[in-house]
C-alpha cells in the first residue's frame, strides 16, 4: 500500500447525508437515492466526479456520511440536501474498489499510518469516485483520501 501524498485545497460538497455505521447497507441505499438527483445541483465544479465524505465519528453513534458532488453552491440547495465544507489538508491517497473498500480502510488505520510515520487528522476522510468510476464494475477504481500529518 503505497499512497500518493497530495495537498488538496478546500472545497464544498453538496449532497445527501445520513448518520450510519461502517459498511452499513444504508450507504449504498443513500447513493441510490442521491445519484438520480445530481442534476438538481447547480454549479458542479468537477463534472462526472462524486464524493463520499465521512466525519463526526463517535464509537457508539457511528459517523456522518454524505454522498455528494463538489459544487460552488451559493444559491438555494435542492430539498433534502446539505453542504459539507472540506478543509485544505495534506492527504494520503489510496486506491480501492468497492469490494476492497473495507479492507483498504482497515489496512490504513491498522497498519499503514503507524508504519509510515503519519497520524490522521481528526474527524474527516473521503472517497473520490472519478470520471471513469463505474459502480457496476467490481474492478472499477476509486480513491480514499485520509488527511494526515507527519508524526513529530
Amino acid at each position: 500500500m503505497q499512497p500518493q501524498i497530495v495537498n488538496k485545497p478546500p472545497f464544498t460538497v453538496v449532497g445527501m447525508q445520513i448518520r450510519t455505521q461502517p459498511m452499513s447497507p444504508a450507504i449504498p441505499q443513500l447513493w441510490d437515492r442521491f445519484a438520480p438527483r445530481i442534476d438538481e445541483i447547480g454549479s458542479i465544479v468537477e463534472p462526472h466526479v462524486s464524493y463520499g465524505v465521512m466525519g463526526h465519528y463517535d464509537e457508539k453513534m457511528g459517523f456522518d456520511y454524505m454522498a455528494g458532488v463538489a459544487a460552488d453552491q451559493s444559491g438555494d440547495l435542492p430539498g433534502g440536501m446539505c453542504t459539507w465544507d472540506v478543509p485544505a489538508y495534506t492527504y494520503a491517497v489510496f486506491e480501492a474498489t468497492l469490494p476492497t473498500l473495507g479492507e483498504v480502510f482497515g489496512k490504513i488505520y491498522n497498519g499503514w499510518l503507524a508504519e509510515a510515520g503519519y497520524q490522521p487528522l481528526p474527524d474527516l476522510c473521503f472517497e473520490r469516485y472519478g470520471e471513469t468510476f463505474n459502480p457496476e464494475d467490481p474492478n472499477s477504481k476509486l480513491s480514499v483520501y485520509i488527511p494526515v500529518e507527519k508524526k513529530a
